[in-house]
């Protein structure tokens, strides 16, 4: 101990540093979020590797239907804008995706088609291309009755898919049966067993190029439900990766092609009819083709 010279003590008094501040932790927020994003990232990438051109097209169709208006400015939405170099109103011919009944804009398209159908020259198929195309809808055909018969979840459902080739096309109909529907009664929505078959049916249609026709039928005089039906197939078949290109139209037929007509209350007039369409006519003989009827009238 030190001493004064007078003889008192020296005390020394340390004052110890003032504590380091405390850091804050924002960084692990920062860091979550890089986590999360990564992840993403990753998720995004493997989504992209183990889906189809088919199915990607068909997401891209989901978030931007096809007929969208875009413009060269704006956010490209319903109010996104125009530009001066975009064009004005100028009309440009489009295909009609779906057909609303009873409206005024509908009959005047369906006015046009016809038009457009009866200026058209009929295109002639060659002897090899016809049967090549045959040999597809055998193969096609063949396809769908080999899973019926080896799949144990579709054999309970044999007899509600049918398929024969027609002049259209190869056709395939889904029909109820017995206490064994393919909608839920009354409506327009699918069933598993309904939706069991269109994913076999759209395993099938996507190994071929042609474009396809829906059709609803009822029992009764039900035209909403018949459309409706049919377009609830579409759909399905769209979930299941077909391109919504290739969907050429759809329409309800209601009761004007009864199976049964002596029993209009059999389930197998309760049906819809799935067409993969020839590419070409078969035969030419220099006659305009007819005009598509509305209803199957």
């Amino acid at each position: 101990m030190s001493l004064t010279e007078d003889g008192r003590p020296i005390f020394i008094k340390k004052i110890p540093p003032p504590p380091a501040e405390a850091h804050g932790g924002a960084w692990k927020v920062a860091y979550a979020d890089f986590v999360t994003a990564m992840m993403a990232f990753f998720l995004l990438l493997w989504l992209l590797n183990a889906t189809t051109t088919e199915q990607k097209q068909g997401i891209s169709n989901f978030f931007e239907p096809e007929g969208a208006i875009k413009g060269s400015s704006g956010s490209g939405g319903m109010f996104g804008g125009l530009s001066s170099t975009d064009p004005g109103s100028e009309e440009t011919p489009g295909e009609t995706k779906e057909m609303t009944i009873g409206t005024q804009a509908s009959t005047e398209n369906e006015f046009e088609n016809q038009s457009k159908l009866q200026k058209k020259k009929p295109k002639v198929s060659s002897p090899v291309e016809v049967e090549r195309e045959e040999q597809e809808f055998e193969a096609a055909r063949l396809a769908i009755r080999e899973a019926m018969e080896d799949l144990p979840e579709l054999k309970e459902l044999k007899a509600s898919i049918v398929t024969d080739v027609t002049e259209e096309g190869l056709r395939i109909q889904i029909i109820d049966q017995n206490n064994l529907a393919m909608y839920q009664a009354g409506t327009a929505k699918l069933n598993g067993h309904g939706k069991k078959l269109l994913l076999l049916v759209a395993s099938v249609v996507e190994r071929l190029p042609n474009k396809l026709s829906f059709a609803g039928h009822t029992g009764q005089s039900n035209w909403g439900l018949s459309l409706g039906r049919a377009n609830a197939a579409r759909r399905e078949l769209v979930r299941n990766g077909m391109p919504t290109s290739r969907v050429a139209n759809v329409v309800g037929k209601a009761n004007r092609e009864l199976v049964d007509a002596k029993n209009k209350a059999s389930p197998k007039n309760r049906r819809v009819s799935i067409v993969l369409l020839r590419k070409e006519i078969k035969k030419s003989d220099g006659a305009i083709p007819e005009p598509p009827r509305m209803f199957g009238g």
